[in-house]
């Protein structure tokens, strides 16, 4: 950035005065020349987020919503802390990942014969760098994900930057599920287009408790993936043993009762589980809650299928 911008000195003025009016000056000109980038969409974006912050802590007034392009910008200009991280340390980590980190990638050198015909061997002097920040900006949107309700932008931002090779563990596939369960949905559909095994995640399933969110995916995955009859068995009878979990709270047991039994039912109708495999804990579960109105429906459809079979 240059400027041929003159600022007149006052000799009536002490030295400190005269120094703050061009510290002044030139702050000015320097959030001018931050703002005028930032409406360049190409700009890449650890530029964009340090030219917002930098702006933002120069003038907190100063509206920069109309310059933000996803809600990663936006947490920054609002001054919003990230999940166990403030934004200082988040923008200097931006900077270490992006300076510290470069290194010069050589080719190993070959052991040359010296030779009057080749007098000068060819070398490679290009260097190599990589640029590429999407495992940060990934990280920062799957943290934000496990703690709020993701926008569908959003959602489609972390399934872009999204690659085979990133690892969920058990908590965070826990907190995603029950935050965000039509991403954990898209995300293992895209595993499975990949054709990466994707039995670590339907463990995961297994293992975390059962809500309306974990029946709602399940549900999901059926409609999208071919899942393993021995999930679904595992994970159906994982559903009933929760409902005797909850037999002290006669409010929550109905309510339970109420989501398992639906949730098996639309799976039979959909015909993408055969009630037959694991039909007596079915049985005992149906006549346990026959008093429940969905249970008794859920009988019915499940000797429906039988006799059809």
């Amino acid at each position: 950035m240059q400027t041929n911008t003159k600022v007149c000195v006052d000799i009536h003025k002490t030295l400190e005065d005269n120094f703050k009016t061009i510290k002044e000056q030139g702050t000015n000109e320097i959030c001018n020349f931050m703002l005028s980038s930032l409406r360049d969409q190409d700009l890449p974006q650890y530029i964009r987020l340090q030219y917002l912050y930098n702006v933002h802590q120069i003038n907190q007034k100063l509206s920069l919503t109309e310059l933000c392009n996803n809600q990663l910008e936006l947490n920054i200009v609002n001054n919003i802390k990230y999940y166990g991280q403030d934004l200082d340390s988040l923008l200097k980590q931006i900077d270490s990942s992006l300076t510290s980190s470069s290194e010069y990638l050589r080719p190993i050198p070959q052991i040359l014969t010296p030779s009057w015909e080749d007098i000068s061997p060819p070398f490679i002097h290009q260097p190599v760098w990589d640029y590429n920040i999407n495992p940060f900006l990934f990280r920062i949107f799957i943290a934000q994900a496990q703690s709020t309700k993701l926008s569908t932008q959003d959602q489609q931002m972390i399934l872009t930057l999204f690659k085979p090779e990133y690892k969920i563990d058990l908590t965070q596939f826990n907190n995603l599920v029950e935050y965000n369960p039509q991403l954990v949905s898209d995300i293992i559909t895209k595993l499975h287009q990949y054709g990466v095994n994707v039995h670590e995640y339907l463990d995961f399933l297994i293992q975390i408790k059962v809500t309306i969110q974990t029946l709602e995916l399940v549900n999901q995955l059926t409609k999208n993936i071919t899942l393993p009859d021995q999930f679904l068995n595992m994970f159906i009878t994982r559903c009933i043993v929760t409902c005797e979990e909850v037999k002290q709270n006669q409010q929550q047991l109905a309510r339970q009762v109420r989501l398992v039994s639906v949730f098996i039912k639309t799976l039979i109708k959909q015909k993408t589980f055969d009630p037959k495999k694991i039909y007596v804990e079915l049985q005992g579960f149906c006549l346990e809650f026959s008093s429940i109105q969905e249970a008794t429906q859920l009988f019915k459809a499940i000797k429906n299928s039988v006799q059809e079979q």
